[in-house]
Order: C-alpha cells, then structure tokens, then sequence
C-alpha cells in the first residue's frame, strides 16, 4: 500500500541497490513517510488514477496527501513529495467549483486528466449503495478510459479540448433544476448540456432510466461526456446543427458500448429515456435488420440532425461508426473537422474515404455481415469492479 501512495507523490528515482538511501527507517520503508490510514483501502488505487479527489483532499490528517511523516525517522526521499502534494490539494480545494460556490458547501469533486466529476447521490447497484466518494471514482474511472480511446482515434491530447468535460450529477431534482437556472442560465428542470467552449453536463440521477441505479448513470456519464468532448476537440463546436447527427450519435453509442457491451443513452434530452431498441446490444440486430432491408438507408440517414433520428438509426448510426473505426479510423479526425466545417457527409466520403455513398453502403453491409457475431457480447451488470476485456466479445 505505502508503495502505492509514495506512487502519487511522485518519489525520485530509485538509487543505485549498493547505495544506501538519503534518511528514512525500516518502519517507512526508508522513505520518511507512512500511509495515512484514513482513506478506504479499495479506494487507493483508484486516487493514484486522478489529479485531485475533494474527500481525500479534505483529511484532517494528511490533507489529500495520503501520507503522513514516518514519525520515527527523519525526513527521507519521499518526503518533499508528500509535502508538495499537500499544498497542490490546498490550493486546489480552495479554488472550488461553481457548484460548490453556489451552494455554499462541500461537494464531492474529482478532477481527472480530461474531467471534473461532481456527484451529490448515493446510487444503487443491486444490493449495494455506493456513496459519492465511492461512485464519484467508479465514473473518473469509465470516463478516463473511454477519452484514452477517443483521444487515440482522433490522435488528440488534453490540450486538444476547449477546457475539461464537466459532468455532475445529483440526487435532488431541485438542486439540478438550480443548477440550470444560475449556473447555465436555462429555467429548465431536464438533463442540460453545454457543448463546445467549457463543456458541462448536469442530470438528476432519478430521472426516467438512470433511477438512482450506479450502472445506468455511469452509462449516462460515458455516453454524454463522449457528445461533450467531440464537440471541443481541435475546434469548440457541436454537430448537432451540421448535418452529422449519424457521426456525433453514432460516437456516443459506440464509446458507451466499448465500455458496457450495451448502450442505452439517447438524444437530444440525454436521460436514457423510454427508448429501448432491441434492449440496446445491436450487433445481431444490426445484422437482421440490414438483412431485411434492401434498400439503400445511407442517403436518408446521413443528413439527419441527432435529435430527429428514429430508435432504430440510434443502432444503425453506431454500426455505421463502427465501420469507419474499424476500417477507416485515420479519417475519424478529417471527417470530425470536415463536419465542424459544413460539410456534408456525401463530400466528406468521397474525399477522406474514397467512395461514393452507394459504395460506402455496399462496403458497410459487407463488413457488418462479415464480421457481426450470431450472439451478441454479453452486458456489463455492474459498475464496479473489471471492465471488460478489450475486445469485448465473450459471449454469452
């Protein structure tokens, strides 16, 4: 455990094994610190994954730092560390939110490479109840590793978005619904979302389909923070108004998908809603559907705005992205850039992958009868714990 934390405060390099280290004791493990033992064990690994965490932050005892001073030596190597991470927490702690402003108290808020995650619920899983602490990092957790995906498909770093992705959410309709009032400016009572410049979203966690259940909001989290990032990254703006609704939904299935083998979010009011198409695992439907269908479905798929597309081109939209990861992921970047222009998805085919909308069609189909399973993937049932592999197909 104390390796772990001597981890976070970045120790210098180990010195040469015949050399003997600068201060420190056997009880510190010669490093001159100690683990400050009022932080949930199975929460350690998950704190040495983030940049700032407000409850660890907020220890009397170490201040964020998760360690202490040994007490029975004098300071060793990792010493400067622990006290530098303490004054990073303080300041950041004293900066705040603006949640944590308008409210005028404590909020639990994570701050990740790509996000601030603020959480005022407790969520079920099954038989569980995950306080925020505990939840707030199951979703940092998600939320990171969907954006290492998306940040290697469009071959961005942090610096590429127009600020980090806010995602809150809270257990009190009237907190969110003030939320929305004074920090976003809009007198609505719904999930809210801000894309480009400063992205942020904020939910009440028992709205219709998320009900206060860990595994549905964190699905929420992934899908909608995926629409947010799209919409900063290289140039703040949203494609909703450009003609690409099968792009910019078709992404936020696929990232919720790799991360739950099941997707279940859908636009524009992003609450997981009553839609349900095919209990939201697609790759056998997808197949059967396109099996059925003849005639060409690209010309009238491609122009839609995200909000107008029926339940069942949520799933074709997502196969359609599908493929062009699987197929033509070096042009993901110039189509995102090509659909922030104005351009349409007919010219932007043509131009960045070579063919016509018949023949991208006729190459989709192919590709998804060739390689969509006669099972579909089995489902995440939980929150915590493994994700899935990364192929995720085992099936069930």
């Amino acid at each position: 455990m104390l390796a772990l934390l001597i981890a976070l405060l970045a120790a210098p390099a180990p010195l040469p094994q015949e050399e003997e280290p600068d201060g420190g004791c056997r009880a510190c493990d010669m490093q001159g610190v100690k683990a400050c033992k009022k932080h949930p064990a199975e929460l350690l690994p998950y704190e040495a994954e983030v940049r700032f965490c407000s409850a660890a932050a907020r220890c009397a005892e170490c201040a964020g730092a998760l360690t202490l001073d040994c007490g029975k030596c004098d300071d060793g190597p990792a010493s400067p560390g622990r006290e530098k991470r303490r004054l990073a927490c303080e300041r950041w702690l004293e900066a705040g939110s603006d949640p944590e402003k308008l409210f005028g108290r404590p909020l639990l808020r994570i701050e990740t490479e790509h996000f601030e995650v603020i959480i005022d619920a407790e969520l079920k899983e099954g038989s569980k109840t995950y306080d925020a602490h505990h939840f707030g990092h199951y979703v940092a957790r998600e939320l990171e590793a969907m954006a290492k995906v998306m940040d290697e498909h469009y071959g961005a770093t942090p610096g590429a978005y127009a600020g980090r992705t806010r995602i809150w959410y809270w257990s009190n309709p009237e907190d969110h619904a003030r939320v929305n009032r004074e920090i976003f400016g809009r007198n609505v009572e719904s999930a809210m979302k801000f894309y480009g410049p400063k992205p942020a979203s904020s939910s009440w966690t028992g709205d219709t389909g998320l009900e206060n259940k860990a595994l549905n909001v964190g699905m929420n989290a992934v899908h909608v923070a995926a629409h947010l990032m799209m919409s900063a990254m290289f140039r703040a703006e949203w494609l909703n108004d450009k003609k690409a609704g099968w792009f910019d939904e078709g992404a936020g299935h696929w990232y919720e998908d790799m991360r739950f083998q099941r997707t279940a979010t859908y636009c524009m009011d992003e609450s997981n809603s009553d839609l349900d198409w095919e209990g939201g695992r697609w790759r056998v439907a997808i197949k059967n559907w396109l099996r059925k269908k003849p005639d060409a479905i690209l010309p009238g798929l491609l122009p839609k705005l995200s909000g107008t597309l029926w339940p069942e081109e949520h799933g074709l939209a997502w196969s359609l992205y599908d493929w062009v990861v699987a197929e033509h992921r070096a042009q993901l970047k110039p189509l995102l850039m090509g659909f922030k222009d104005g351009k349409d998805a007919r010219d932007l085919f043509r131009e960045h992958l070579g063919l016509t909308v018949p023949q991208a069609e006729e190459a989709w189909r192919a590709w998804v009868e060739k390689t969509y399973p006669e099972r579909d993937p089995k489902a995440r049932k939980q929150l915590a714990g493994p994700a899935r592999s990364d192929d995720g197909l085992d099936e069930e």
